[in-house]
Formats: C-alpha cells, sequence, structure tokens
C-alpha cells in the first residue's frame, strides 16, 4: 500500500480532519486535543489515495514518537511501519519509538 507522509500545522481545524482516523480510539482524540491545547509536538498524517489513513504525533524538538493511529480499515497492511519510515525520512534522522514499541 504505497503511502505519503506529510506535516500539517497542529491546530483545531487540523485535530478536526482526522475524526475518522480515530474514530475507533477516542483516547487518542483526547490525546490530540490536549496536544493542540498545550503544544510542543508535531503532527504527521499518511495518506492513500488522497485520504488520511493514520496519524502521529511527534515531540517537537527531538525525532521522537509520542504515538500514532492508523485507519480501522488499513490495520495489518503495513502502512503503520511504512507511515513511522517515512516520517524519519521526512524529518531526516531516525526516528525514536516509545520502550514499548521496540
Amino acid at each position: 500500500m504505497p503511502i505519503s507522509a506529510e506535516s500539517h500545522p497542529l491546530s483545531p481545524e487540523q485535530a478536526a480532519t482526522f475524526d475518522q482516523v480515530l474514530r475507533d480510539d477516542p483516547q487518542y482524540r483526547e490525546k490530540l486535543d490536549t496536544a493542540v491545547a498545550t503544544g510542543g509536538k508535531r503532527l504527521f498524517a499518511a495518506h492513500f489515495n488522497g485520504k488520511r489513513v493514520a496519524i502521529a504525533l511527534i515531540e517537537e524538538t527531538q525525532p521522537r514518537l509520542d504515538w500514532v493511529v492508523v485507519h480501522p480499515a488499513t490495520r495489518g497492511r503495513g502502512v503503520g511501519r511504512d507511515f513511522l519510515r517515512l516520517i524519519g525520512q521526512r524529518l531526516g534522522e531516525t526516528l525514536i519509538l516509545p520502550d514499548h514499541c521496540g
């Protein structure tokens, strides 16, 4: 599944555009709203055929993944793995994963 990764502004308007991706994960919608309110994060989206299929928050000052969610319809197809690889490429450095992912 060829996807692209793009950085987006961390704003209430952008957060609302991820409702479909986060529909089965309301706790991450709350985390996204908190990130919008407090800042300090970078927002990335994975796109496939013009649609958003994943979202990730990265620490602002380092290439550390805070969390990632893949749309329920695209899980199990390697989207998350490819998305994280593409984010690292866009950042120009290796993405640091949380301890529970390693």
